[in-house]
């Protein structure tokens, strides 16, 4: 076999590229005539990297993304089970390979990765202020966040990243907290009744400056480092996020809780997966090039290593039996995945919600819920 193929993927951690690069170093031990070009990128603008390969007629062969339904829509994919044997896509736990299927029923993509958020709090904070335990509802984390926030210091309550590269995430915690929903049937309605109130919930928790400073640009790793220093009660967290903070701050106190909503009683767990999407590329050999390396990248031995060193929660039975043994604080996580709620990633209209939410998500810090919601309504709609 002989090609050249690339594969374009976010930065998990600090070792994300040398991870891939380890991998590519084994996949090659095998099929030494496969050139595999690697390009690393941070999630942060994610999304506009990948638009300039595709609108240069530049498309990864392998891509390693959080939305694969727009690419779908428009014929630019390989379904997945294309491109891996399906011995290798049966090792995926079935309920995270659902994620991978679009609306018209077909397998376009492969979870590589997933995620549960919990809330995270910061126990000593929390004695400080007075705080016996973590809040259950809406009212109880704003009055929380208000007693942690007045400790001074530059101390803030709660952490509200609604920037660029995670707003989806936040707001759907919200909504779906305020018993709202995106959608409305397969078509998106950002701009519901329950959906202005959970925004205009969060612009009530910064008019009373019980939010980090800047909620409407901030990351989530601005947050993270906050809570790190010990400088935030709480926010919604992810594993990667507290194996690092337990590596690197160990005298963080901390624990986790379930994420509050309006009533304390609806439910509110959001997991996540990312994927991986192969691009046709109409080059035989190239496809089967792919195959060869996506086979060899679920084997085992190389995803479990791999899976285990984003932070994150592994997709395939093996690997997860392996790692929950491995990781005993990640049980919370694990706990929460058969219950957890997933964006609606398969929804080719998904694509446009994101972006927008990415883009103007963050104007709830100095408008209303419905102004905000409106303007990201529009921008849906402009896109078709």
């Amino acid at each position: 076999m002989k090609a050249t193929i690339s594969v374009l993927a976010p930065s998990y951690t600090d070792s994300s590229k040398s991870d891939w690069e380890a991998i590519i170093k084994g996949f090659n031990t095998a099929y030494p005539n496969v050139n595999v070009k690697l390009q690393i990128e941070a999630w942060t603008g994610f999304t506009d990297k990948v638009q300039t390969r595709v609108q240069g007629n530049d498309a990864p062969d392998i891509l390693n993304d959080n939305n694969f339904a727009d690419s779908a829509k428009a014929g630019l994919l390989y379904p997945i089970t294309d491109v891996m044997s399906p011995q290798t896509f049966s090792t995926i736990v079935p309920s995270l390979a659902a994620n991978g299927k679009g609306t018209d029923g077909k397998q376009w993509a492969a979870p590589d990765i997933a995620s549960a958020r919990i809330m995270l709090y910061n126990t000593d904070l929390f004695a400080k202020a007075g705080i016996a335990g973590p809040p259950k509802t809406w009212d109880e984390m704003l009055a929380d966040s208000t007693k942690i926030a007045a400790l001074g210091n530059g101390t803030s309550g709660y952490g509200m990243p609604m920037g660029k590269e995670e707003a989806q995430v936040e707001a759907s915690l919200w909504i779906w907290g305020s018993k709202g929903d995106w959608l409305a049937g397969n078509d998106i309605k950002a701009n519901s009744e329950p959906n202005i109130a959970a925004f205009d919930e969060m612009k009530k928790f910064i008019d009373a400056k019980a939010t980090q400073p800047n909620p409407g640009s901030a990351n989530r790793q601005d947050v993270a480092d906050l809570f790190n220093q010990g400088k935030l009660g709480m926010y919604v967290t992810q594993p990667g996020l507290v194996a690092d903070m337990t590596k690197k701050f160990p005298n963080v106190k901390w624990a986790l809780a379930p994420v509050p909503s309006k009533d304390g009683a609806t439910p509110v767990a959001l997991g996540v997966t990312d994927f991986i999407l192969a691009f046709n590329n109409k080059d035989e050999a190239r496809k089967a090039a792919t195959k060869a390396f996506l086979d060899y990248f679920y084997t085992p031995d190389v995803y479990n290593k791999w899976s285990a060193a984003t932070g994150l929660l592994p997709v395939t039975t093996g690997a997860i039996k392996l790692q929950q043994a491995a990781t005993p604080a990640n049980k919370p996580f694990y706990d929460a995945l058969p219950t957890v709620r997933y964006l609606p990633q398969g929804n080719p209209k998904w694509s446009a919600l994101q972006d927008a939410l990415q883009a103007n998500g963050g104007q709830v810090a100095t408008g209303d819920g419905k102004t905000t919601l409106d303007a990201i309504q529009a921008q849906v709609d402009a896109a078709g």
